[in-house]
């Protein structure tokens, strides 16, 4: 083969790279995993945005799905290892996932290296428990004579991490119990008496607070949420507002600069649709947009937040 027929090659594959950039998406399902079973937060909001983001996107596919397991991790895993085409992406435990860099855990990816492309939402964190409990406030929670029962998915997860450091700031010893498929699991096991209470976003409780299934005894926010529940700034305790959970958008390494723009300006386009903006109204989440440069920046700013709290975390 002559170097002008190399050239020739070559050249054909920039055009066609460049056209596949200019028409992203075409007729290809994208690939959106959870990294949770069906039923939690993580899980919701991508179903909630599924409808708007296929309008951004001209009509194209989004296939949700769900690929639990290892706290979260199996997801990020399955994200990491596919093509950097932009047809898979995945929602991310944030600030789960940026512990592995604090306390130098092996997730199965190197997080660094994940193309970030948005961040939708921001939720706070409330401490619930069974409707008919006797407990009635944090103070008596914490006054049970032995560690708080809290009920999790894994170490890694977003609301353990809460959990560790906002108890320990309280002074109020715990035990994690670990291993549900999802925070819908670990709600329902506060609902069978199997823990004390959860810690977990607002929005994942809400539904099981309108069902007079739970009960929630505090939020961790300086202003108050919900009528008539105390937040952790009026209880002493303000550094706990201080920790949220963020659903940031990923895919893999490598992804082109111009199908991150495209796909992240579908996702803001698609949190102004108004069933999205009507959900998050409903569970009180707040939708707090960051492109992909931002979103690597609040990435990085969590690591460094956290790093404040590795000898918590480390001895979890």
């Amino acid at each position: 083969m002559n170097i002008a027929h190399k050239l020739a090659i070559t050249a054909l594959g920039t055009i066609m790279a460049t056209a596949a950039l200019a028409d992203f998406p075409m007729d290809k399902d994208i690939t959106f995993v959870i990294p949770y079973k069906p039923g939690g937060g993580f899980d919701t909001i991508v179903r909630t945005f599924e409808p708007a983001l296929e309008a951004a996107l001209g009509g194209a596919s989004v296939v949700p799905e769900n690929i639990d397991g290892a706290s979260g991790n199996r997801g990020g895993q399955t994200v990491f290892r596919a093509d950097p085409d932009g047809y898979t992406i995945g929602i991310y435990n944030v600030p789960g996932v940026t512990i592995s860099k604090v306390t130098n855990r092996d997730i199965g990816y190197d997080l660094d290296q994940v193309t970030w492309i948005a961040n939708l939402a921001e939720d706070r964190y409330a401490v619930a428990v069974k409707s008919d409990s006797s407990i009635t406030s944090l103070a008596e929670l914490c006054a049970l004579g032995r560690p708080i029962k809290l009920s999790d998915t894994g170490l890694d997860s977003t609301s353990s991490i809460a959990s560790v450091i906002g108890f320990k700031i309280m002074d109020c010893p715990v035990s994690l119990i670990t291993g549900y498929g999802g925070s819908n699991d670990t709600m329902i096991a506060v609902m069978r008496g199997e823990v004390d209470a959860t810690l977990k976003p607002i929005g994942s409780l809400s539904k099981y607070v309108e069902s007079g299934d739970l009960r929630i005894i505090a939020t961790l926010s300086d202003e108050e949420i919900l009528a008539g529940v105390p937040t952790t700034t009026e209880l002493g305790f303000p550094d706990l507002a201080k920790f949220t959970i963020n659903r940031v958008i990923g895919a893999p390494p490598g992804v082109p600069a111009d199908i991150v723009v495209k796909l992240a300006e579908a996702l803001r386009n698609a949190q102004g649709d108004e069933n999205v903006k009507s959900w998050a109204k409903k569970a009180k989440t707040d939708l707090t947009f960051k492109d992909a440069a931002q979103t690597a920046e609040m990435m990085n700013n969590l690591s460094e937040f956290y790093a404040n709290y590795k000898e918590m975390l480390v001895t979890k």
